[in-house]
């Protein structure tokens, strides 16, 4: 049998999970409220506007900025996965790290997560609770017409 220097009991690793796990719902019960507050009314109306803007002026800024949301953002995606199956407010943690990707389809994913009343309903309750005015949410599109 091999041995490697770096090899870890289950222990080990299982308390490491369980740190990992209380560290992301500590975290989680702090940071998202706040973001959650922090955020324009208008938000999920104007902020692909804002940010389509924001690139034109500042071209170099822009790239280096999309560095750092695309990490972050797959960071917090990827805590908001494992929070499904962990304690934490897992869908919401995944809507915020979709708002900061810059990717192709992240409006779709956007709007397909923005569109369930149960969301709607906890991220409105939050910023109820930290004294903010509900969002604006956009109207859900309508299907093609058939004929």
């Amino acid at each position: 049998m091999i041995t490697l220097p770096f090899q870890i009991s289950y222990t080990t690793l299982f308390e490491g999970l369980g740190l990992l796990s209380l560290a992301t719902f500590l975290l989680s019960l702090l940071l998202i409220p706040f973001l959650i507050s922090r955020a324009s009314v208008d938000y999920f109306l104007i902020h692909a506007t804002i940010v389509e803007q924001r690139h034109k002026r500042h071209p170099a800024l822009a790239c280096t900025i999309k560095i750092i949301r695309n990490c972050l953002g797959c960071v917090l995606c990827l805590a908001g996965f494992m929070m499904l199956f962990l304690p934490g407010q897992g869908v919401i943690t995944i809507l915020i790290g979709v708002s900061l990707l810059d990717v192709r389809g992240r409006q779709r994913v956007m709007n397909a997560l923005i569109h369930r009343p149960s969301l709607q309903h906890a991220l409105n309750w939050i910023r109820q609770k930290t004294g903010q005015p509900p969002f604006n949410f956009p109207s859900k599109p309508q299907g093609p017409v058939r004929k």
